[in-house]
């Protein structure tokens, strides 16, 4: 009875039980820690999370380059647009080690992973952030085989009124011999990337394409972990657990088309030369 006395006893000064008083005390400094803990958490988390995408033209056993080439980024305010900008396959860059190249090159160019049909992501990945300066946090890359069997198990996409399945979305992605060229092409791959993840719509379908991703030879995903799930922390909760694709800026790395001599190859080569400072201000407004 003497610990029940002490405990529920009130204190002279306040007249508030000591037990409500220290019940109070324990519930503000979990308060205290958890709001310091989120705010470390999304003050640490990147201001958006860079994806690179890539579609690899693998054939048989040759050595793979970059057929799509993608940076998706998500912001963590909920205020800015999500932004999908495609780096057309014939950019003209500096490839670490390589010197100029067209950016497809540096997926072929670097080491790849042993008995694996795709390509070096890592040296891909390496030449992005150097030419558009922006860090790139996680990878998703896939054949032509196999963004077709992932279009069949996602029950295929609706683009323009129609419904493809995996083989009529890999043909309309691979066709740049149409009016619009490559253009209207990667215009195309934006609008099927963003409907499929329109479809990844419950933590079951999540799981799902993690799953085909974890399992799936040609396919692969890479992601630092401290950055992503810091972000992903962040985001969940800024946005409610909400990313609406509907609302999302794309577009293309902007320049000209030009031949220039390349002393390695002897030749005249086709570059898709950027415009510098229309590239800057598309990163600034969405990669950065």
């Amino acid at each position: 009875m003497a610990f029940q006395q002490n405990t529920f006893s009130e204190d002279k000064k306040t007249g508030i039980p000591k037990l409500l008083r220290i019940t109070v005390l324990v519930i503000l400094l979990i308060i205290v820690i958890l709001g310091a803990l989120f705010a470390w958490i999304y003050f640490s988390a990147p201001s958006r999370l860079n994806i690179l995408v890539v579609g690899s033209d693998q054939r048989g056993t040759e050595q793979a380059r970059s057929d799509v080439l993608m940076v998706f980024s998500i912001p963590k305010s909920p205020n800015q647009p999500l932004s999908l900008i495609t780096i057309p396959r014939d950019t003209k860059v500096e490839v670490p080690g390589y010197g100029i190249q067209k950016i497809t090159h540096a997926y072929a160019l670097g080491e790849r992973e042993e008995d694996s049909v795709l390509g070096s992501v890592d040296l891909t990945k390496e030449t992005v952030e150097d030419f558009l300066d922006i860090p790139i946090h996680g990878s998703v890359e896939f054949t032509f085989d196999s963004f077709q069997e992932l279009v069949d198990q996602l029950g295929g996409v609706d683009i323009d009124g129609d419904h493809l399945d995996g083989e009529d979305a890999l043909s309309i992605v691979r066709n740049r011999y149409r009016e619009g060229g490559d253009f209207a092409r990667t215009q195309d791959q934006r609008e099927v990337f963003l409907e499929l993840g329109k479809k990844i719509t419950t933590p079951s379908k999540a799981k799902e394409l993690y799953s085909f991703f974890q399992t799936h030879d040609q396919t692969r995903l890479k992601y630092q972990k401290v950055p992503a799930y810091a972000f992903g922390l962040a985001t969940y909760i800024r946005r409610m657990g909400q990313i609406d694709l509907t609302n999302t800026y794309t577009d293309f790395i902007p320049g000209q088309g030009d031949y220039i001599y390349t002393p390695e190859y002897n030749a005249n080569l086709y570059y898709w030369v950027p415009d510098k400072d229309a590239t800057e201000e598309i990163v600034d407004k969405y990669l950065h």
